[in-house]
């Protein structure tokens, strides 16, 4: 089975040495008016630790075009094939 996925989101925690959160905003609102976010773990292709992707700063937003994937220890989990940065965090 194939499962393409694309997101868009901000770069959140690291997991572990090649996995990171990305934080993406739901669509609509809850009943008290409230957009909530989730947090998807992403994993780049290579799976290497050094890699750009693991060191980008918190707040990044990016576009993911992957695969779904499951982890033993994580659960699902976006194995990232294409990267795309839309803009860098603001300094504050």
């Amino acid at each position: 089975m194939i499962a393409n996925v694309m997101v868009i989101g901000l770069i959140d925690d690291v997991i572990n040495d090649n996995i990171r959160y990305l934080r993406v905003r739901r669509p609509y609102r809850d009943n008290q008016g409230v957009y909530h976010e989730d947090k998807i773990p992403i994993q780049y292709w290579t799976r290497a630790r050094n890699h750009y992707f693991m060191t980008m700063k918190h707040g990044t937003l990016i576009a993911i075009k992957g695969r779904i994937e499951m982890k033993q220890d994580i659960g699902l989990t976006i194995i990232c094939d294409f990267l795309e940065t839309m803009h860098l965090p603001l300094k504050s």
